[in-house]
């Protein structure tokens, strides 16, 4: 599918092929893909600090988040709930991450990502219910 958004701001590119999973609809599948697309092309259009920045930002709040729920005594939905959220910071996180070169700085945000999303999944199973 082959997106122009003149209208919005001047990015051209073409979508993978996105087949139905579910009860999903295709239209949904392919807004979410192109979604994607455009953000990841707004990020690599920031300097390599500005990225930095951002991905400091978004697992600094992830530890605070997760700082927080360990006072706190959550039932089953809220730990699905917040266990959910987590777990699409963490993978986000991943996903930026792997905008930047091989280094030991990349590597040390990777294993704090890492712990944001196995603590995701430990709260999502109510672990700490």
């Amino acid at each position: 599918m082959k997106i122009d958004s003149k209208f919005i701001f001047p990015v051209n590119f073409t979508t993978e092929s996105v087949t139905s999973k579910g009860e999903k609809s295709l239209f949904e599948e392919y807004f979410k893909l192109a979604l994607s697309e455009i953000e990841k092309k707004e990020f690599l259009e920031k300097t390599q600090k500005e990225r930095f920045n951002l991905i400091y930002k978004k697992l600094e709040k992830s530890f605070q988040l997760l700082e927080k729920i360990m006072s706190m005594e959550l039932n089953e939905a809220s730990s699905k709930t917040v266990g959910d959220f987590l777990l699409a910071q963490a993978l986000e996180i991943n996903r930026l991450l792997e905008t930047f070169p091989e280094s030991s700085l990349k590597n040390l945000l990777k294993e704090g990502t890492f712990f944001v999303g196995v603590e995701a999944q430990k709260i999502k199973q109510g672990f700490y219910s």
